[in-house]
């Protein structure tokens, strides 16, 4: 198991340097969560890093300390929550600690235009060769909602190159992501790819997963409701077309810790956060 760990963070690091390389290559890391993470960490006083992760790895990455945070889109649920056995893996994957919730979601599938109007239903589906990111919400549907096999990609953004090339019939993603890429007027595949909505979903709410146990979960909680009550939150949903989505499940009272995993973040005097490639939520400026 200690090997695993080390090659996780090793790998970890390795991913770290990359994305550091993107970011110097003159391509500003933006969306909506890159922002709302800027200004909670300003809110709590410490500087921000970010670290584009492998999503299979982000619960090793968090319980060894690689990141503090996922921050990316990141749908609740209770398996995540409480922990589960990854079939796939052939692992345990330990439980997670999670904020309140700040946007709503569900997931949709993703065709070629040209098939869209052969998807009357999840019916449909069967017999199709289907495709999600690996241990996300999109591979979940594929497999229960649809009761279809499922390819596991790397990155959502996968998605939609694959079912472009032909390389699988359909693929299944965030609304929140499908709609920046296909439906909105700048969408790279607005023109070659559709949304075909999936019957028997539940909306979806994100949140930011933390290790379990960690009093990081209460800070978090804190500085968010400070950045919906004083309209930071609203100003980037605007900005990224998210009004619609945005949910503010931060109604209690929440005071900032002073010990534990809190003091031990604002005495290192940085936030890292783990993230993928997922418009509009972190990526890059064109």
């Amino acid at each position: 198991m200690k090997k695993v760990l080390i090659i996780v963070m090793v790998l970890a690091m390795l991913v770290g340097c990359i994305a550091a390389f993107a970011g110097c290559s003159g391509k500003k890391l933006i969306g909506f969560d890159t922002e709302l993470a800027e200004a909670v960490a300003k809110e709590l006083g410490v500087k921000i890093k970010f670290v584009e992760i492998d999503w299979d790895a982000k619960e090793t990455m968090l319980e060894t300390g690689v990141i503090d945070c996922v921050w990316n889109g990141f749908t609740y649920t209770t398996e995540r929550d409480n922990g589960y056995f990854d079939t796939e893996r052939n692992a345990q994957i330990g439980g997670l600690d999670f904020t309140e919730f700040y946007m709503e979601n569900k997931q949709v599938a993703v065709v070629k235009k040209a098939n869209a109007s052969s998807y009357t239903s999840n019916a449909s589906f069967a017999g199709k060769r289907g495709c999600a990111e690996a241990s996300s919400a999109g591979e979940t549907a594929v497999k229960e909602t649809l009761g279809v096999e499922c390819a596991q990609l790397q990155k959502q953004l996968d998605v939609f190159t694959a079912v472009f090339a032909g390389t699988y019939d359909f693929g299944v993603i965030d609304l929140t992501m499908a709609s920046e890429y296909i439906a909105s007027e700048k969408g790279a595949y607005k023109d070659s790819l559709a949304i075909v909505a999936l019957q028997n979903v539940e909306v979806e709410y994100y949140a930011i997963g933390v290790k379990e146990g960690s009093n990081l979960k209460t800070a978090l909680n804190y500085a968010l409701k400070k950045t919906f009550d004083n309209n930071t939150a609203k100003n980037l949903a605007d900005k990224y077309a998210l009004s619609a989505n945005l949910y503010n499940g931060f109604t209690g009272t929440y005071a900032l810790p002073t010990d534990g995993a809190t003091k031990a973040l604002q005495d290192k005097g940085t936030i890292t956060v783990g993230y993928t490639i997922f418009a509009p939520m972190n990526y890059f400026e064109e």
